[in-house]
């Protein structure tokens, strides 16, 4: 049997958090973000999706030293496909769209990351899932990983978004 799209739609995330940074900053020199661990699930008439938005933040602290701090935001959501039914497979692939970032103190960062989400619904699980799918979990949802494609932020004053 091959493998075939029987339904598509695309859905914006918005990701708004503040961080709490772990030394105070005197302003941010760059944030790089990238989608990972995507997962779906089928349901009737929806696919209900989530991931984890890892952004890496470069910033300058007091000591004018360029200091990183990791950050991992859970996101989730849905996308309504009528033709989605329970025992069909679905495939995510994640782009981030737009990175905002405000320094509201030197110790709290502010960001509102939109992450556009595409979601394909298929009639059976690609081959490349098939070989390492177990038998004991046809009943449960396929995973897929995201596209690992990064987007980078920078500071007032340099190429980018700031």
């Amino acid at each position: 049997m091959s493998v075939e799209v029987i339904a598509e739609a695309q859905v914006q995330v918005l990701v708004e958090d503040t961080i709490d940074l772990f030394t105070p900053a005197q302003k941010i020199d760059e944030i790089r973000a990238v989608v990972q661990n995507l997962r779906c699930h089928v349901i009737p008439g929806k696919v209900i999706f989530q991931g984890i938005l890892h952004k890496q933040i470069f910033f300058v602290n007091a000591d004018n030293v360029v200091v990183h701090q990791g950050v991992d935001i859970p996101f989730s959501g849905f996308v309504e496909i009528p033709a989605a039914e329970p025992g069909q497979f679905c495939q995510l692939a994640a782009t981030i769209e737009f990175i905002d970032f405000e320094l509201l103190s030197p110790t709290q960062l502010r960001e509102t990351t939109v992450i556009l989400v595409n979601v394909q619904l298929l009639n059976t699980a690609p081959l490349q899932f098939l070989a390492n799918f177990n038998s004991t979990t046809s009943n449960r949802p396929a995973v897929f990983n995201g596209v690992n494609n990064a987007f980078i932020a920078r500071g007032p004053g340099q190429s980018g978004k700031g």
